[in-house]
């Protein structure tokens, strides 16, 4: 988007509104979130009941833009300072918004992330995130194990159900796999087709005595994405295993976009549908 564009989107609330409510609606043909009919009657400018199971929705309702009430000006101007990888405590700054607030609309757009990727279906089914948004605090019991692809110019970040940490153990203990450490993420030599698998370390180093400390590891050699992701994982704030989730789905397409625009893309991930269980 052309910044001028940008800029005259931003100036006015109403031209903001009307522009998400084009990437919600782009035909402006809308039915009800729940029941999908058409049949509607309006209630107010913003409000409409479906006639036949009575939902009462608005244009962002079950959307990944409805997780968290701002303003749409506001929701542009967060997702151009994401772009820009503006920290959560400056972007609160900015916008004169509270730090916790900034905090849901980021993950708000992760999970949008996650949910457009190629295996997005898979993990929100895998890992039952679809009452998410609305949970104070969603936890995952068992974090997942991710095998790391790079095809030219391109990463594959790919969730391997197959695979869990009591198979990550069973290579440890068993195979010798060499592995290292940044945080709580272990990062392996190369695995299958993989160049690493990726693990959130939920206790299991302690629980099994596991050792990282390879000395060198493939990936290590990496000129690619690994620099570039390794960057990011140092500044990310607060590690957990949803996190761990969320923020490697967020690197995925981080560098798959580097070279692009897609500020505009991002508000298209928010304005989808949340996928229902």
């Amino acid at each position: 988007m052309l910044l001028k564009e940008y800029e005259r989107l931003v100036y006015s609330p109403k031209k903001a509104a009307n522009f998400i409510a084009k990437l919600c609606w782009p035909n402006y043909q809308r039915f009800c979130p729940s029941c999908k009919s058409r049949k509607f009657k309006k209630l107010s400018s913003q409000k409409r009941k479906c006639l036949r199971c009575n939902t009462i929705f608005t244009d962002f309702t079950a959307r990944y833009f409805n997780i968290v009430r701002i303003k749409p000006d506001d929701w542009l101007r967060i997702v151009k300072l994401f772009e820009m990888e503006t920290r959560p405590d400056e972007i609160a700054h900015q916008l004169g918004l509270s730090y916790n607030t900034i905090r849901k609309a980021l993950t708000s757009i992760r999970l949008a992330i996650l949910a457009n990727s190629l295996d997005g279906s898979s993990l929100i089914k895998h890992f039952n995130l679809y009452s998410f948004p609305s949970k104070k605090k969603a936890r995952i019991q068992n974090p997942p194990v991710f095998g790391l692809i790079e095809q030219e110019k391109h990463v594959f970040i790919d969730f391997l159900p197959d695979l869990d940490l009591e198979s990550f153990v069973h290579l440890k203990l068993n195979f010798k796999l060499p592995s290292k450490k940044i945080g709580q993420i272990i990062y392996t030599a190369p695995v299958r087709q993989y160049l690493s698998l990726l693990v959130y370390d939920h206790k299991i180093t302690t629980t099994y005595n596991l050792k990282h400390q390879g000395r060198y590891i493939a990936l290590d050699g990496n000129k690619n994405f690994w620099p570039f992701a390794k960057r990011r994982l140092h500044s990310f704030r607060t590690t957990s295993e949803l996190n761990f989730l969320l923020y490697f789905k967020e690197l995925e397409f981080r560098y798959n976009y580097k070279q692009k625009d897609f500020f505009l893309r991002l508000l298209k991930y928010l304005a989808s549908f949340i996928e229902k269980q």
